[in-house]
């Protein structure tokens, strides 16, 4: 018997392209949807998200029963402790917002690996099946098996861009919304200063043979941001889903309406 395969990090060892979706709610049953629907991965985010450490775990049990991969957005690029208790819940990989310096990836890499790679304590349950699966087989397979990504969002992190791409990470994504308000453009997503920051971390990336991820906004722009190169695709998440397709449907059915 052995660990879970980590199948988002297979894919994107043979160099695929993988599509994610995001959750803020604490609902399993909608990671349960989006991972029948077909997404290779769900970002259970505990940044913004109502999300605990309860919740969490049913988080990552609706994911296995859909067929996804679980990867936690952590609260904090340092909080060594979410890292590790995300990892131990179940969860194949972890996401750090606001990545700035090579130093908050090697704190990544501290508490997402064991040793020697890292100091990640010992303590996992649903990755080893509840004991099904030794602990000493665990420790043996678990780092090669773990997704660690780093949000560059911020004009600093853009500037260390070399410095982080190159520090082990198995890829970094693009935060166009808060690199917008941190060049002082507002919400101007698509503004000059955030393409000229997104092409850099992109080539840096390609440079160190790590994936890049960004937020699409639409079917067409993923499919051209696929071809530009990113590698790691997300798009909206549950709650924009019903949002959008509710609003689609009250207003073709009754237009003008009080909906």
């Amino acid at each position: 018997m052995t660990i879970r395969p980590n199948r988002v990090k297979q894919k994107l060892k043979a160099g695929e392209t993988v599509l994610s979706s995001s959750l803020r709610l604490p609902e399993p049953g909608l990671c349960e949807v989006l991972g029948y629907a077909g997404w290779d991965f769900v970002l259970l985010d505990g940044e913004h998200g109502a999300l605990d450490a309860t919740t969490l775990d049913r988080l990552v049990q609706g994911c296995f029963a859909g067929g996804t991969t679980p990867i936690v957005r952590v609260l904090r690029p340092n909080d060594s402790e979410a890292v590790m208790h995300a990892l131990d819940l179940g969860a194949q990989g972890v996401l750090i917002p606001h990545c700035r310096s090579v130093e908050d990836v090697r704190r990544l890499i501290a508490a997402a690996m064991y040793p020697p790679l890292g100091n990640r304590g010992f303590g996992p349950g649903r990755s080893t099946l509840w004991g099904r699966i030794s602990g000493s087989d665990y420790v043996k397979a678990a780092n090669d098996e773990v997704l660690l990504l780093a949000l560059i969002e911020d004009p600093e992190g853009v500037e260390n861009v070399e410095g982080i791409a190159a520090g082990g990470l198995d890829g970094l994504w693009v935060g166009t919304g808060d690199l917008a308000l941190g060049y002082g453009v507002g919400a101007e997503r698509d503004h000059p200063l955030v393409m000229q920051a997104a092409d850099r971390i992109l080539a840096a990336c390609q440079r160190n043979n790590i994936a890049c991820g960004y937020p699409a906004r639409s079917a067409e722009e993923g499919r051209r941001m696929a071809q530009q190169g990113y590698r790691l695709i997300g798009f909206g998440g549950a709650e924009q889903y019903v949002m959008s397709e509710s609003r689609r449907f009250l207003n073709e059915v009754a237009p003008g309406g009080n909906h």
